[in-house]
């Protein structure tokens, strides 16, 4: 399997962290890296999550995250790469 770096934004509220790892624990998926800091705003945190996943399931994983409200923006980092792959989790209209 591969390991995928992604960079979630989030809304700084309680309950968050627990609605992401739980998204992961009913799929069977094992996070093998977590690491959650504050932004610039203060009513926004950066999760940096890796995960071992093959590419289905990888899409999957995204689907899931974009479907949580507190999800503001998802990015795969790419290690080694010039542009990362964004995933813009707010219609147009939100922006």
């Amino acid at each position: 399997m591969t390991i995928h770096k992604l960079e979630v934004l989030v809304e700084n509220e309680p309950g968050v962290l627990a609605r992401v790892a739980g998204l992961f624990a009913r799929r069977t998926y094992n996070i093998d890296s977590l690491v959650v800091g504050p932004t610039e705003n203060p009513k926004i945190s950066k999760m940096i999550i890796e995960v071992s996943v093959e590419g289905h399931s990888l899409e999957q994983v995204i689907a899931q995250l974009d479907k949580l409200i507190n999800v503001i923006r998802i990015e795969e980092i790419l290690e080694g790469a010039i542009s990362n792959t964004k995933h813009d989790t707010q219609p147009d209209y939100q922006n």
